[in-house]
């Protein structure tokens, strides 16, 4: 095998590489996206129906639950991926936690179920349960791609 087919062969490994890159973090951005779309309807219900979190929720709630994600996704399309995939993996499952606890388990005017019936009331269930599925899938693929310690 001579010095140009092994050049070709590895021109060609390398340009799939970042054919699968792309691809995992069109995936990852997507999710993200699909997260911050929730999210803008999950806050307007929450306003509509007259349930404010306090001082700490709400800078959780923009730091960890919308920003890190962002940023996340961000980061995957630049040279810092493998820190893109931990800030998805990590934010992603602390709001997932944050989430389930405050929509499903704590007794509070944030639980689905203390919901009066209505339509902001339906949004407001949907979105919960959708945020969990977001936060369910960009949690698990950040942690997988995260522990890969790979290009992808």
């Amino acid at each position: 095998m001579g010095r140009c087919t092994i050049t070709l062969v590895l021109r060609k490994a390398l340009a799939s590489l970042n054919d699968v890159r792309k691809h995992v973090a069109h995936y990852a951005t997507g999710i993200v996206l699909a997260h911050l779309l929730v999210n803008i309807v999950h806050a307007a219900a929450h306003v509509r129906l007259g349930i404010l979190l306090g001082p700490a929720g709400t800078v959780f709630v923009i730091s960890v639950i919308v920003f890190c994600p962002l940023l996340a996704a961000t980061l995957l399309w630049t040279s810092y991926r493998q820190f893109g995939w931990a800030l998805l993996a990590l934010s992603m499952a602390g709001a997932f936690a944050f989430g389930l606890y405050n929509h499903f388990v704590a007794m509070s005017p944030d639980r689905v179920e203390q919901q009066s019936p209505g339509a902001w009331a339906a949004a407001f269930a949907i979105t919960a349960h959708l945020l969990l599925l977001t936060e369910a899938a960009g949690s698990c693929m950040g942690a997988y791609y995260w522990s890969r310690r790979s290009d992808a």
